[in-house]
């Protein structure tokens, strides 16, 4: 029943449609996806598999979740959309879903709660059709929300950078501002799997992808949506270090190698 979802959750869900809508569809700039077979891992809700699906495209949805799972079956039509739990670090956990490669398969803001990114890069292009497109979004290791701490219900956790302290101070403070011990577990967690710019991309070339497109966001696309704000390129991209420390959102468009 779509009333027990969490209002954070549908709102997560109309989200996720309106970023293909008004972003994703003309980054990757595909004119027709009708037909085209669509992998998000990491879909949440969904939403962005609907919009695909509304476009013509048969999609598929990965997700670890069972909560997030559990409210992607209830919002979509099952007939519509393949929606399956699994883990993209362990093929036998998706093995009996996926019989096919993909032309495209998008992991937003997914990859950075990965501890294995390696493993899971091998495997989605294993899974990626030659000459097939991968996008992913993350926020880079340094920047000023890499910690996910805007999640903490409380002000005083959603300062940026905060993240940056030493683990033994970080988790003190998240203690003295009365964070539960499941959202401290979370944040640990999330501080210790983060990525940098310099490490993703040296990962995607070493397994065989190459970069088509990169954009690097000070007010990410997302925002626009949340927030009402116009979204914005980073202006220190191009300098290495501000590069990470003023982007809210890196993206990424990479090309599995044809041979």
């Amino acid at each position: 029943m779509i009333g027990e979802i969490s209002e954070r959750c549908l709102r997560c869900y109309k989200e996720q449609y309106w970023f293909g809508k008004n972003f994703l569809f003309n980054y990757i700039n595909e004119n027709n996806v009708k037909g085209k077979r669509v992998l998000e891992i990491g879909c949440a809700e969904a939403g962005l598999l609907k919009f695909y699906n509304d476009n013509g495209a048969k999609c598929s949805g990965l997700e670890l979740s069972e909560t997030r799972f559990n409210n992607a079956v209830i919002l979509n039509d099952k007939d519509k959309l393949h929606l399956f739990q699994a883990n993209i670090c362990d093929p036998s956990s998706y093995k009996n879903h996926i019989k096919q490669n993909y032309d495209l398969i998008i992991i937003r803001d997914v990859i950075e709660h990965i501890s294995n990114k390696e493993t899971a890069l091998s495997n989605i292009f294993s899974i990626l059709k030659p000459g097939g497109k991968l996008f992913i979004s993350y926020p880079p290791k340094y920047c000023p929300y890499a910690g996910h701490q805007q999640t903490i219900p409380n002000v005083l956790g959603k300062i940026p950078y905060i993240h940056l302290m030493p683990n033994f101070l970080y988790e003190r403070y998240l203690k003295l501002i009365k964070c539960s011990s499941k959202k401290i577990k979370y944040l640990m967690e999330t501080k210790k799997t983060r990525v940098s710019n310099f490490e993703m991309f040296q990962l995607l070339s070493t397994k065989g992808f190459k970069v088509l497109k990169r954009s690097n966001w000070f007010i990410r696309p997302s925002y626009s949506f949340r927030f009402k704000l116009p979204k914005l390129k980073n202006p220190f991209s191009w300098i290495p270090v501000l590069d990470e420390i003023f982007c809210n959102g890196m993206l990424v468009l990479v090309e599995r190698s044809k041979v």
